[in-house]
């Protein structure tokens, strides 16, 4: 069973059967969406539904799968579990000037407040944001998710779960090692998220780690890059390879997901590959090479990667013009970065543990 089919499945309301992990994928997949033409909150799924606005495509974009999305957000608005859900907050922050791409999400059902983070857009921004967490401890949206955190505690009683998918999940488990007071925590779930750069992320702090669950699909690729010194849980997908990454595709039994022991050997050489990759760079590299790809992208006709994807061959020539209008010590540095990938992706040159 899909998260689709859980949805339409499972009709019972959260007081007869309580929330459970795939509820917070659910309420993931909804921070994908853009919920800023709503004008007034609280309001429930049912009720955005009725708004003609989000009968429309707009809002879903941001999703990667905007028709698929749509018809999730209804059948969310006609289920007996999911329609009286209630929205009680929203934040979107794009702005290229600091590279921060984040958005978020409170909903509320009766005892409980679920903040849920998206993970990366197709906008430049976004995917400039992740690359920075290769060179950087911290990024802007860590600081705008507790911010946002620290106003839905101060502004209810409830219990609260953080959950986030991709780099949501990696924003979330931020939260939890670096909040003062965890108390009001009942569950942070990491959906795929990348690790970090810092070791020791949890640091005298390990009681937090018994809030703390990550879920990865059995090819993992996104969730086992940097360092991750947390326990994994590893769950089949219908996907192959690093279309796991998509969580439409996670395969569900009752309320949960099922579970494995072991991730593929892919994603285990492909995690030893990319991370020993990144070793092989030094800061001052990896933040050049981020400079210059995101730098040529900007100039491209193709404004995010849901349009450059659709249109990969037509990308062929701008790409190509973008790397020879390079000045000679950038066409230099792009040349040794690709260089060690190729090199580590036929043997890695860091000894990792797989």
């Amino acid at each position: 069973m899909r998260i689709s089919s859980y949805i339409k499945k499972n009709l019972d309301t959260f007081e007869k059967t309580p929330f459970n992990v795939v509820d917070a994928l659910v309420f993931v997949w909804v921070a994908y969406f853009d919920f800023s033409k709503i004008e007034h909150l609280p309001i429930t799924f049912k009720e955005v539904c009725g708004i003609a606005y989000y009968k429309k495509l707009e809002p879903y974009v941001s999703s990667f799968f905007p028709r698929f999305s749509r018809r999730f957000m209804h059948n969310l608005s006609i289920s007996s579990r999911f329609k009286d859900v209630q929205i009680i907050d929203y934040k979107y922050v794009l702005d290229k000037e600091i590279n921060a791409q984040f958005a978020v999400v409170a909903l509320k059902i009766d005892g409980l407040i679920t903040i849920a983070i998206r993970g990366t857009d197709p906008s430049y921004t976004g995917w400039k944001e992740d690359f920075i967490l290769s060179y950087k401890e911290k990024i802007h949206s860590y600081s705008l998710a507790e911010t946002f955190v620290k106003k839905i505690i101060d502004e209810h009683d409830e219990q609260i779960v953080l959950c986030g998918h991709s780099k949501g999940g990696n924003i979330c488990t931020y939260l939890l090692s670096q909040l003062e007071d965890v108390s009001r925590i009942k569950v942070t779930y990491s959906f795929d998220g990348p690790g970090f750069r810092i070791k020791g992320l949890f640091k005298d702090k390990e009681e937090r780690l018994n809030k703390f669950y990550k879920i990865v699909p059995q090819s993992s690729f996104v969730g086992v890059l940097f360092s991750n010194e947390t326990d994994i849980h590893i769950i089949k997908s219908h996907n192959v390879m690093m279309l796991q990454h998509n969580p439409f595709e996670w395969i569900i039994k009752n309320n949960d997901f099922i579970y494995i022991k072991k991730r593929t050997l892919s994603s285990r050489y492909l995690e030893k590959s990319i991370n020993s990759w990144i070793e092989c760079l030094n800061e001052k590299e990896r933040e050049r090479f981020t400079e210059i790809v995101f730098g040529e992208l900007d100039k491209f006709d193709a404004k995010d990667f849901t349009i450059f994807f659709k249109k990969i061959l037509l990308q062929v020539k701008p790409i190509y013009k973008a790397y020879r209008g390079l000045d000679k010590d950038d066409r230099k540095l792009v040349n040794r970065v690709l260089l060690k990938l190729v090199r580590n992706l036929i043997k890695p040159e860091k000894k990792l543990a797989i």
